[in-house]
């Protein structure tokens, strides 16, 4: 199998909304309504932070896709998504190795997220050294890590 990560591009939205689309309807699906009335707002944030977007391709296959953006001096991951299919192949670990390396490189020494508590992509995120500091507003865990 050969991963790659890159740059996302604009003809990967589609596939990015499907899978924001996935999420939602999996994990937070009395939030389905509420988010689709924000589609504007989701594709504002995309297209603003659209250089920190980054597109995992498995075998030439759209896998997932990670982006991330400046929270006061903090470089926040917003989502990291891996298709299903083609989870546990170490995807989600080279978006997120992928968001160090780039959050690092513009010098940023912290680095948070945040992520449900019931959701088990959060062993992804403390084994990569992110440490939970709490609890949000949200209900989801907050994690930091300094690089």
């Amino acid at each position: 199998m050969t991963l790659h990560l890159r740059q996302a591009v604009i003809s990967d939205l589609p596939a990015i909304y499907r899978g924001e689309e996935a999420y939602i309807r999996q994990w937070e699906p009395q939030h389905e309504a509420a988010w689709r009335s924000q589609t504007e707002r989701h594709l504002t944030q995309w297209v603003e932070n659209f250089e920190r977007m980054t597109v995992a391709v498995l075998n030439n296959q759209f896998a997932g896709y990670s982006l991330w953006a400046r929270a006061g001096d903090c470089a926040e991951l917003y989502t990291l998504h891996v298709a299903d299919t083609l989870r546990r192949n170490g995807i989600g670990t080279a978006l997120l190795e992928g968001f160090v390396k780039a959050a690092s490189g513009q010098g940023f020494t912290r680095l948070c997220l945040g992520v449900r508590p019931d959701n088990p992509a959060k062993g992804i995120y403390e084994r990569a050294g992110f440490q939970c500091t709490g609890t949000a507003a949200n209900g989801y865990l907050t994690y930091e890590r300094h690089s």
